[in-house]
């Protein structure tokens, strides 16, 4: 019998059969797999969004030893208090993970990720930073000096190849448990801006439009309406245009 695919929208599972190793993250993948096992202070970035939260979570879930605090830049506290708060969820583990939301932080959790990067020396912990530092951010002295110092820099990179957009995009839908069509995908990498952000977060608007028309099997011209529709509303541009 065949499932029923679910109406609800589903949480993205972060599963380690939906990774996609391409060429931007092989190093990051390699220098991480090194890290579990010997250790390190690392700072995890990239330019643009390139999959670091996810490949966290399936380091995570891989390695039970591994404690993962994630910081939202909304959450306006001192740093002490922070601080606080983070080693009481990560003092009893071997290895610490710090998955920081790419957004402008508050003074106070900047100085909170400076204490905690002193902390995790102190107590000889591996460390884990992911933090893709917007641009216009201006970081205390401190902090800055640690990440260039005392972090070892390790950089990710989005996919450039079709490629691998399509094996990213088509391992996303999965996630949620749809049954995306080859044209769909088809369509949205030749609409959309080639950024990986966009590109998920259109290919999820999607999703959500197939769900709420009933449109199992939505042929080009929807979806390319759908999709220009969305990106209207959302003013989103070609950062390269």
């Amino acid at each position: 019998m065949r499932q029923q695919t679910l109406r609800l929208p589903l949480p993205e599972r972060y599963d380690y059969h939906a990774w996609v190793r391409h060429a931007g993250v092989e190093a990051a993948c390699n220098r991480l797999a090194l890290w579990i096992v010997h250790g390190g202070m690392l700072w995890l970035t990239s330019s643009s969004v390139a999959g670091k939260t996810h490949l966290i979570r399936l380091l995570r879930h891989e390695h039970p030893t591994l404690a993962l605090i994630e910081v939202d830049a909304s959450v306006q506290s001192s740093s002490l208090a922070l601080v606080r708060q983070w080693h009481e969820h990560l003092q009893d583990a071997p290895f610490w993970a710090v998955d920081v939301q790419a957004a402008p932080l508050p003074r106070g959790t900047q100085l909170a990720l400076f204490h905690l990067i002193e902390r995790a020396r102190d107590m000889h912990r591996p460390l884990l930073l992911s933090w893709r530092v917007p641009a216009e951010t201006r970081l205390p002295p401190e902090l800055s000096t640690r990440l260039r110092g005392v972090l070892e820099r390790v950089e990710m990179a989005p996919p450039s190849r079709d490629g691998a957009l399509h094996e990213i995009l088509l391992s996303a839908a999965r996630s949620w448990q749809w049954e995306v069509e080859p044209r769909v995908l088809e369509t949205l990498l030749h609409t959309l801006p080639r950024r990986l952000d966009i590109l998920l977060a259109g290919l999820r608007h999607l999703e959500e439009c197939t769900r709420l028309h009933r449109k199992p099997h939505p042929g080009r011209g929807w979806v390319r309406e759908q999709l220009q529709q969305w990106l209207a509303r959302s003013a989103i541009g070609d950062p390269g245009a």
